[in-house]
């Protein structure tokens, strides 16, 4: 299996990650919005992957956010983020092995248990 290599296996990897979301009921409603909202989402995506690993300057920051006002319509709880995780990690080692595919997944856990923390902190 190889590692993710350029910006056509980021697409793969997101891709196939939100394909698993849309199918989870506790996630899916999290990410449910317009078609073009939804293009938008997908490439701040991959250019925000695309950025960490091969430093491409494609993403303009400002995710925490957007993940702010989404908690406020749907709370992203403890359970979602480690199901969203879970889901990640599975996606990942389903289609990619090596340093890359690593880095993606400790980067996710890293991103993942601050915007828990910084979410579910402020709702206890």
């Amino acid at each position: 299996m190889d590692d993710i290599q350029n910006r056509e296996d980021i697409e793969l990897l997101v891709n196939n990650f939100y394909e698993r979301v849309h199918n989870e009921p506790n996630l899916a409603p999290v990410f449910d919005m317009p078609q073009e909202h939804w293009h938008t989402h997908l490439t701040r995506v991959v250019n925000f992957w695309e950025n960490w690993l091969f430093q491409t300057g494609s993403y303009n920051g400002g995710m925490m956010w957007v993940h702010l006002q989404t908690n406020e319509k749907h709370r992203l709880t403890t359970e979602r983020f480690e199901q969203w995780l879970a889901l990640w990690f599975l996606t990942t080692d389903s289609l990619f092995a090596g340093k890359n595919a690593d880095f993606v997944k400790n980067k996710a856990l890293e991103i993942g248990q601050i915007m828990n923390a910084k979410m579910n902190h402020a709702n206890n």
